[in-house]
């Protein structure tokens, strides 16, 4: 039976169908294309006749239990279902192996979700499920999908209902159980190098893949020598398999819109929300997951050397600084920097101890690569998992960076790297003129052109040398003006013959220079007073601690006593360290 036949005769049963490559949707717009009518179905089939054949749950009135652990056999799996009171349906078993999973069909379509039955667990597929059609092959085990229950659909039953794992019982951070020396190691990870060559993957993506699975799932992780073997191995025994051109079906979608069938479908599901992760960091307090961090600075002032620290410590998990500790390191670190040549930027990279990593986990690309590189280019292999750090954003905007239209069009590009699998973005970009001179760093002053820029980021650390007339010997100063999920305090880190910054003393007791007075900040000669008052009245909040200073003719704003709290604690802490940790007197 040809895979045309199978989609043919799902169709028949008003099931919508489009084709897979493996498990992965190949057309335009995804399941958004699945149809039954019979012209496309074959003219789809007639580009991609070895396509697999995909049910889209939702359009065709489907709930699917996929029983994926629990069971051993098919004896097992009616003793299951009849013990349980589940309704004779149709079932497939998955290609899945070693275990015996089974895919049962009802009618009646509800949410999707995670099920918990009886020692069996698996998903629930139906609104926005898909499931391989009996007669697909599985892409990692190349077993077939098999019916083995071939019985008129049951209406879904309540007990779907009953099993389903609510938000509080699903927990994302669950310990996965962790092969040791002798449970299958080896097999596992060959099985898992076999799947990603049939994604297409060359040997080392599938190496970077890998590196990534055995930490996940070996209590007793192999060698990297090892684990470059199976890579190496993969791409030497199985082809990669053919680029499949993108199919369109039926009637598309405008670009970049998927076909919503509920409306629903524009808003999150309470589980997704129920779900969603915390704030999480690649650097501790300085570097979010799954977020668009910038860097700002006037020209000359270590933008580029404070990037390549980044990367170095998240190349190596080195603290960054000294301090921020890396607490999960990306598949890659992407580093685009059309601004500087090859000779020079490769003297950094060789100085501050990159070097071992170029081409492994560090790929860089300078003005002296040939011809352009557009981040719409980027693709989802290199992007999965990796830290993109583009030097400068300026390069990389088409257009006026004072238009909000322009800026809007770069967001989109930037957001299009998350979308693609990007872990993180690390924007750097220039500030406007004249904040080398000003007493305060803010985003407004932080962030030149529009202010579109400023607004789509999630974080924004502003730096500035603390003498300019210094280069070499000036401390730089670095504040966060834009902290949207955490909270941060100003730092200063010099810089050492290798590249390396290194953080002076501990983040909150730093404060900015003035290039104009050539002192702190203090605008009108009052801060020692301002600092006595805060202290005998620490307890008091911020907007009374801005009317006893109002009151002693110290204009201040509640932003600025803020950040004087903070920085006095630091004050208190550093001296109760030299103190033997007594506060003294």
């Amino acid at each position: 039976m040809s895979f045309l036949d199978i989609a043919l005769a799902c169709a028949a049963r008003g099931w919508h169908v489009h084709p897979l490559k493996g498990k992965v949707p190949i057309t335009e717009h995804g399941k958004d294309d699945a149809t039954t009518d019979e012209r496309e179905i074959r003219e789809c089939w007639g580009h991609v006749p070895s396509a697999n054949v995909g049910i889209s749950c939702g359009p065709s009135g489907l709930c699917v239990l996929d029983a994926d652990h629990g069971l051993a056999d098919e004896a097992a799996f009616i003793a299951w279902r009849d013990r349980n009171g589940l309704p004779v349906t149709y079932a497939v078993r998955s290609g899945r192996r070693p275990e015996f999973g089974v895919q049962s069909y009802y009618r009646g379509p509800v949410k999707d979700g995670r099920f918990e039955l009886d020692g069996v667990t698996g998903d629930i597929k139906s609104l926005g499920g898909l499931v391989l059609a009996a007669g697909s092959v599985h892409p990692s085990s190349g077993e077939v999908y098999m019916v083995v229950v071939d019985a008129p659909l049951a209406a879904t039953p309540l007990v779907i209902e009953q099993s389903r794992k609510r938000p509080a019982e699903v927990k994302p951070g669950e310990p996965i159980k962790k092969l040791g020396v002798g449970e299958g190691r080896h097999p596992l990870m060959i099985s898992k190098a076999g799947s990603l060559r049939a994604l297409g993957l060359g040997e080392d993506a599938i190496l970077a893949g890998l590196v990534d699975f055995n930490e996940q799932h070996c209590a007793d992780p192999l060698s990297i020598e090892e684990l470059e073997s199976m890579a190496h191995f993969a791409v030497t025994r199985w082809e990669a398999p053919a680029p499949v051109p993108k199919l369109v079906m039926g009637k598309a979608a405008a670009p970049g819109k998927k076909v919503v069938t509920d409306w629903r479908e524009h808003y999150h599901t309470f589980d997704e929300m129920e779900n969603a992760p915390p704030t999480s960091f690649l650097i501790d307090g300085f570097l979010p997951m799954d977020a668009i961090t910038a860097l700002a600075a006037p020209v000359g002032q270590r933008k580029s050397l404070a990037a390549l620290n980044v990367a170095h410590a998240l190349c190596t998990k080195e603290r960054l600084f000294d301090y921020f500790t890396v607490i999960q390191q990306p598949t890659r670190v992407l580093y685009l920097c059309p601004e500087m040549g090859l000779r020079s930027f490769t003297e950094r990279v060789r100085k501050i101890g990159l070097m071992p990593y170029v081409g492994k986990t560090l790929f860089c690309r300078t003005m002296s690569a040939e011809g352009t590189l557009a981040l719409s280019e980027l693709t989802a292999e290199e992007l999965s998992g990796a830290v993109v750090i583009i030097d400068t954003a300026v390069r990389y905007l088409l257009g006026d960076e004072n238009s909000s239209e322009h800026m809007r069009q770069f967001a989109e590009g930037i957001f299009s790297l998350m979308r693609g699998g990007a872990a993180s973005v690390l924007l750097l970009h220039h500030s406007a003129k004249g904040t080398k001179e000003s007493s305060e760093l803010t985003l407004e002053n932080a962030m030149r052109g529009s202010g579109e820029l400023g607004a789509f980021i999630s974080s924004c650390w502003a730096t500035r040398l603390q003498n300019p007339d210094e280069p070499y010997q000036s401390a730089s100063f670095f504040t966060n003006v834009k902290q949207r999920d955490f909270q941060s305090s100003p730092f200063e880190v010099t810089s050492g013959p290798d590249c390396r910054l290194h953080i002076v003393g501990v983040p909150g007791g730093a404060v900015l220079i003035s290039k104009a007075t050539g002192s702190k900040v203090d605008k009108d000669g009052k801060r020692a007073a301002a600092d006595a008052i805060i202290m005998a009245n620490w307890s008091l909040s911020l907007r009374q601690l801005v009317e006893l200073l109002n009151a002693a003719d110290i204009k201040r704003e509640k932003d600025w006593v803020s950040k004087a709290k903070k920085r006095l604690m630091a004050e208190q802490f550093k001296a109760m360290q030299a103190n033997g940790g007594q506060i003294p007197k």
